[in-house]
Parts: structure tokens; C-alpha cells; sequence
């Protein structure tokens, strides 16, 4: 939803896939897994590596994912914190050859933006540990350059871009003629007023460890309601630090609560300034979500029904703005 910084040591990487022979033969050296050529391998088309599925033996079944580097690195991180809620692999040493595997998930997405207090105590658990430079570079097997506290410019610059982009990206849906596009184009107006004042004030808000894909289709609710937050692969760096949030605090004082409660960054500042960098954490996922959700040649908008619906799904989180 927003400006994926690149990591300093690897900006220009290309994706270096193995062939599946190679991944069982990866697999193959772990006990559990001696015998792969009996397990059934069932391809999952998603994210942008090939190497993707779910195996199954008997009454057995495991996620199976080749990782980038980054994203192996979030995981092994992961694995040394083993929070119930952020979903880790179930074999740390395989993520020094960029492999995930963990227990298969039944469940289904997210719906709405109502989120668990379990799993926001978890993801601030990770953020506070995250944000400890001892933690982060004893746990860096791939030795990446992306701890980071403060803004080098990137983040000041991204989000004038988005400003400046996002009328560009409205205009492209004004051909629907929808009162929930002007929805859309009255918050934009509403926030541009303040723009400078947002822009320096993201930036200057604490960092942390980011998902930074924390949406609706990125938590899966289990069979017993439990909701478990997936896939780092968009976990480049850290940024001003409620930004993943925001979205799913905005109206719900509970959860605002509970993640005020746990979080460290939260625990130093005043209820006033909370309620600042929620409200400008919320600007700039509105500016993602027109930015990089609203191209028309997407499914969510690509007809006026199916605009409407998702801009009136998105317009009660972000008609906060407003307020």
C-alpha cells in the first residue's frame, strides 16, 4: 500500500528460483521429511515465487513457501519469538536456504477491520523486540542493512509522491460517476490542507519493524476464531511505526487500547500524541489505498459495481479523517 524501501545490500536483486527436485532434495534432509516422494505436493499460485504449496501425507499437512531474503530473514526473526499469532516455520535452519515451512492453516480470511486483542499484543510484542539493535543483529543471517530509527528522506519524499499522485489516481475512476468516488475525492481535499504539517509529522514518529501489507486478506481466522497474521514478503524495513495499524485502531477504542497498552513506543508518549500519529498514519494508508488499490484495470475496481463496493467498504475506516 505504500513505498516498499529496497534493502541497501540487495536493491537490485533478482529472484533466484530452484527447481522443485531441488526443494525436495532440501526438504529430504529433514527426519520428518525423508520420505518426500510420497508426499502429495499441491501448487498454491500466489505471491511471486513459483515454489509454493501445501503437502499432505496421511493426516499431515504443511505450508511449504520459497522466501526471498528479506522475508526469510522476518521469519527467522519470528522463530526466535514464537508468538502464537504471527505465524511461524517450524524449521529455523531451512530459512538459511530461503525455505518456510509451517503447519498447514485452515481458516479463512478476514472480513472486516475488526481485529483480536491477541493478535495486537503479539504484533506489539514483536515491534518492541524488533526495535532492540542487540536482537536484531544477533538474528541476522543474512546480515541486512534495514534496522533503521529515523528518516533518511525516503519516507518524506514517498509520501509527497503520493500526495501528488493520488488526484491522478481518483481521476481514473471519475468516469463511474459514484457518490463514493466524491466520498474519496471530499477526504482527499479535507487532509491536503494539512499536508505539510502530515508529511512532517510521519516523519518523525517513531519507527518500527513493519508488516507492511497488515490487510484484511493477510490474517486468516481459524475454525476456533483465532486470527493469525501471514506473509512477510512485503517486510523490507521499518517506518514511522503506526502505519500497518492504523486502519484497524481508527474506530475501535479497544483495540486502540490493547495496542497502546503493550507497545513501547505507545507507553512513552501522551494520549494526545497517540491520537496524532494514529490520525496521520491513517492519511497515509488512504493515500496507498488510492495510489496503489484503485487502478482500474484491478479486480476491486474494475466495473462500477465492483468500485462501489470496495470504496464503500474502504470509506467507513477512512471518513475518520473527517473527524
Amino acid at each position: 500500500m505504500s513505498n516498499k524501501k529496497p534493502l541497501k545490500n540487495q536493491s537490485n536483486a533478482k529472484i533466484q528460483e530452484i527447481s522443485l527436485d531441488n526443494l525436495k532434495n532440501i526438504l529430504r534432509r529433514e527426519e520428518e521429511f525423508r520420505d518426500i516422494d510420497n508426499w502429495k505436493f499441491k501448487h498454491i499460485s500466489v505471491g511471486e515465487m513459483q515454489n509454493t504449496y501445501k503437502i499432505s501425507k496421511e493426516q499431515k499437512e504443511f505450508f511449504i513457501k520459497e522466501l526471498k531474503n528479506h522475508e526469510a530473514q522476518m521469519e527467522y526473526y519470528l522463530c526466535q519469538l514464537k508468538l502464537k499469532h504471527l505465524l511461524y516455520s517450524l524449521y529455523p535452519n531451512l530459512l538459511k536456504q530461503k525455505i518456510l515451512v509451517r503447519q498447514f492453516i485452515r481458516g479463512k480470511m478476514l472480513t472486516s477491520k475488526h481485529i483480536n486483542s491477541d493478535l495486537l499484543k503479539d504484533f506489539a510484542i514483536m515491534r518492541n523486540t524488533m526495535n532492540d539493535k542487540d536482537f536484531f543483529d544477533k538474528y541476522n543471517i543474512f546480515s541486512l542493512k534495514n534496522y533503521s530509527q529515523k528518516d533518511d528522506g525516503f519516507y518524506k519524499k514517498g509520501l509527497e509522491n503520493n500526495f501528488l499522485y493520488a488526484p491522478k489516481s481518483l481521476e481514473k475512476l471519475d468516469k463511474y460517476k459514484l457518490k463514493e468516488v466524491d466520498y474519496f475525492w471530499k477526504i482527499l481535499k479535507h487532509v491536503n490542507k494539512d499536508k505539510n504539517k502530515i508529511i512532517a509529522d510521519y516523519v518523525n514518529m517513531p519507527f518500527a519493524k513493519q508488516h507492511q501489507d497488515f490487510r484484511e486478506d493477510n490474517i486468516i481466522v481459524t475454525i476456533d476464531n483465532k486470527q493469525k497474521l501471514i506473509d512477510w514478503g512485503s517486510s523490507y524495513g521499518y517506518h514511522p511505526f503506526m502505519q500497518d495499524l492504523a486502519p484497524f485502531l481508527i474506530s475501535n477504542p479497544k483495540a486502540l487500547k490493547t495496542y497502546t497498552k503493550f507497545s513501547d513506543n505507545c507507553k512513552k508518549a501522551t494520549k494526545q500524541q497517540i491520537k496524532r500519529w494514529l490520525y496521520v498514519a491513517l492519511v497515509v494508508r488512504f493515500l496507498g489505498v488510492i495510489r496503489w488499490r484503485l487502478d482500474p484495470c484491478e479486480e476491486r475496481v474494475n466495473t462500477r459495481e465492483n468500485c462501489r463496493k470496495y470504496i464503500s467498504y474502504e470509506y467507513k475506516t477512512y471518513k475518520e479523517l473527517l473527524s
